[in-house]
Formats: C-alpha cells, sequence, structure tokens
C-alpha cells in the first residue's frame, strides 16, 4: 500500500514473514521539478483553446443579447403602430421606425442604434430608416394602417424589419461580421 503525503511517498511493505514494516521514499528533487515542468507545458498547451472557448462564449453572448434585443424592439414598435391614439390618430412611419431603432438599443448589449436599419411597411405606407441616416426615407409621415379594412373586410398588416451587421468584441476566427434581421408583424386594429 501507498500513500502520497506531500514531501514523498509513504508505504508498507510486506516481508517474507507477513510483517509490516514502514516504507518511505522521497519525491523531492530533480522528479518533483520535472513534473512541475510538464504541467507548465500541459498548461501552455491547453491555454489557446480555453481562451479561444471563453472568447466564443463571450461573442455568443452579445450576438444573443443583440438579437433578442431587435427582436423585441420590432414586435414592440410594430405593436404600437397598429394600434391608434387616444384622439383617433395612427402613429407615423416615421415614428415606427425610430421606436424600433431606439428600442433595440436599450437591450442589445454593444448594440450601435444607428447601424440598425429598419423597414416599416403597411398599407397606408411603406418607409425605409437605412443604417446611418437619421431620418426616414419613404413615406416618412404617412400612418401605415389608414386605409386598413373595416371588421368585416380583411384585415391588413404592419411589418417593422430590422437588420443589423453585429461585430463580436472577442476576434474569434470563425465568428466573424453576423447579420442580425428579425421581423415583427401585427394584424392592424383601425382604419
Amino acid at each position: 500500500m501507498w500513500f502520497d503525503h506531500g514531501s514523498g511517498s509513504v508505504g508498507l511493505v510486506i516481508s517474507r514473514r507477513g510483517r509490516c514494516t514502514p516504507h518511505h521514499t522521497p519525491t523531492s528533487g530533480p522528479r518533483r521539478a520535472a513534473e512541475r515542468g510538464a504541467s507548465a507545458v500541459e498548461f501552455a498547451l491547453v491555454l489557446p483553446a480555453l481562451i479561444l472557448v471563453l472568447g466564443a462564449i463571450i461573442d455568443f453572448g452579445f450576438v444573443f443579447s443583440q438579437q433578442i434585443a431587435m427582436n423585441t424592439a420590432a414586435r414592440d414598435a410594430s405593436r404600437s403602430g397598429v394600434t391608434s391614439s387616444l384622439s383617433g390618430s395612427g402613429t407615423t412611419c416615421s415614428a415606427i421606425a425610430t421606436k424600433a431603432r431606439d428600442g433595440a438599443a436599450l437591450g442589445g448589449i454593444g448594440l450601435n442604434k444607428t447601424n440598425v436599419a429598419v423597414t416599416v411597411t403597411g398599407q397606408g405606407g411603406t418607409c425605409t430608416l437605412a443604417a446611418g441616416s437619421g431620418s426616414a426615407g419613404g413615406a416618412a409621415t404617412s400612418t401605415p394602417c389608414t386605409g386598413s379594412g373595416a371588421p368585416s373586410a380583411t384585415k391588413t398588416n404592419l411589418s417593422v424589419t430590422l437588420s443589423y451587421a453585429s461585430s463580436p468584441p472577442f476576434p474569434v476566427p470563425f465568428m466573424g461580421t453576423m447579420n442580425l434581421t428579425t421581423k415583427g408583424d401585427f394584424e392592424c386594429e383601425y382604419t
């Protein structure tokens, strides 16, 4: 039987007569230093893979956060566009696009809101808030749900589409720039 107690191995040697006598084998010196050197080499071999996995986890967290924020922003902006205000007027296409862009920036870690492209499409008009642009183009002042059918008629939808080129912060070789896209659709509730 052998037991290792840090500074050396201790064991019991059974003689031919059946007696147990303690036996001590020292493990300090060159053998111990060689084991430490082997551990350092093993760690150096494993470290790049460990850093790569850790970087991929961080990048995935950033991209996942941005995608969830964009999904929520598209749904919320689309929902706000299909309802009318208390005064009876609908939300303008430009206001819906701005709400979508601002909502994406609220929850997306590392998301640059000026680089989010937004397209709002409805029966009353379509507008686009291009990446890097501060104002919407197209039918920006229209209300996309205007002209939607009465309750007995065919309903129309309002769609809000967001797209964003995400660049994860950690330089992992297989995770370059990713194009994130999401779409929120709601049925118009007013004419």
